[in-house]
């Protein structure tokens, strides 16, 4: 069980050190909303230690997404972004200082809202560049 373990830690070390940018913020995404997942469950078992390490892992997430943002090229999306960002990381401290689930679920639907936009951006099929 231990070697199944290390192995499949091995496999997402390695899935995760060779990813693309894209792919990568991906990643980040599906962590902080597992993250999400876990806290959830942990607060509904009574387990407020699980419930606050996992929310932490998620507020980490969020926090890293929001610094990963590039203003510059981003413009507008950026900002809205930033703001997005901000919005959740309050509502988790709000979800820690009330026990809420409901916090919670609110923004795992929004972080699995831009998560999808971004999937489904990275899944468009890229228009060859027509060099005529």
């Amino acid at each position: 069980m231990i070697a199944a373990q290390s192995s499949a830690h091995r496999y997402q070390e390695t899935q995760f050190a060779t990813a693309d940018r894209g792919r990568l913020l991906l990643l980040m995404f599906e962590g902080g909303l597992k993250f999400l997942a876990q806290s959830r469950s942990g607060l509904e078992a009574g387990d407020f230690v699980r419930f606050g390490h996992q929310l932490g892992r998620a507020q980490a997430v969020i926090a890293e997404l929001m610094h990963t943002l590039d203003h510059k090229a981003g413009g507008e999306i950026a900002a809205n972004l930033e703001r997005l960002y901000q919005f959740m990381l309050d509502h988790l401290v709000e979800a820690n200082r009330r026990k809420s689930v409901r916090h919670i679920e609110q923004v795992s639907r929004l972080l699995g809202t831009i998560a999808d936009a971004f999937r489904t951006i990275l899944e468009r099929p890229h228009p060859a560049i027509n060099a005529a």
